[in-house]
C-alpha cells in the first residue's frame, strides 16, 4: 500500500493534479532510491491505511495517457497526514470501504 500512496503523494504535489504514468514513475524512480527515508515515511502512512485501493475507491481516476488525483483523494491524504483540522476525526476522510487505523501513527511532519 505505500506504493499507492507514493502515487497518491505525487499526484498531489502536481500544480493541477495530474501527471502521464511516465512522470509518475520518474518520480517513483527517485523517491524510492534516494535512501529509506521515503519508503520509510510511506510505510508509517501505509499502516494507517491497510486497506488502500487508490482506484477502487476513486482516490485516482485514470484517463487516457494521465492520472489524476481526485478532491477525495486530496482530503483523504492531508488527514491521513495530519493536515486537516486539529479536532478532526481520521474516519471522516476514510472513503467507504478504506479502514484507517489510528495507533501507531506518525510524529506531525515526518
Amino acid at each position: 500500500m505505500s506504493f499507492q500512496l507514493s502515487i497518491l503523494k505525487i499526484l498531489d504535489g502536481q500544480t493541477d493534479g495530474r501527471a502521464s504514468l511516465e512522470v509518475i514513475r520518474q518520480h517513483l524512480a527517485v523517491f524510492y532510491t534516494s535512501g529509506q527515508e521515503w519508503t520509510g515515511r510511506m510505510n508509517r502512512l501505509a499502516e494507517r491505511a491497510p486497506d488502500l485501493d487508490i482506484f477502487r475507491q476513486k482516490l485516482v481516476v485514470r484517463e487516457p495517457g494521465m492520472w489524476n488525483i481526485t478532491a477525495e483523494g486530496r482530503s483523504f491524504l492531508a488527514i491521513l497526514e495530519g493536515r486537516g483540522a486539529a479536532n478532526e476525526d481520521i474516519a471522516l476522510a476514510e472513503p467507504s470501504s478504506v479502514g484507517l487505523t489510528t495507533g501507531a501513527s506518525a510524529p506531525p511532519g515526518s
